[in-house]
């Protein structure tokens, strides 16, 4: 686990609800984060919607360049489980490749 640590540490900062302020953006920047912001919310944590209309969210949003959010919660888990995987086969079937940021 600890090596994990070490290798795992990201750079990465994406905000909550995709809000800061800009005094909190130039912390992070001078301390090395990268911000990564979103295009497409995947509503994997609304209680309000099912796991199919989380998906069909997905795929009716999301276009080339597209970064989508998935939330790795307790709450969102079900949703995520149906549709991360099924969104992934939908767009490499029809061309698409994804990267690591």
């Amino acid at each position: 686990m600890e090596q994990c640590a070490a290798v795992c540490k990201s750079v990465l900062f994406r905000p909550p609800y995709g809000r800061m302020k800009p005094s909190q953006a130039r912390r992070l920047r001078q301390n090395g984060y990268r911000i990564v912001m979103w295009d497409i919310l995947s509503c994997d944590f609304d209680g309000e919607i099912t796991k199919e209309q989380c998906l069909e969210n997905v795929l009716n949003h999301t276009r080339e360049g597209s970064v989508v959010v998935f939330h790795d919660s307790i709450k969102a888990q079900e949703k995520m489980l149906f549709a991360l995987p099924q969104m992934l086969a939908h767009f490499k079937a029809v061309g698409y490749s994804f990267e690591v940021l």
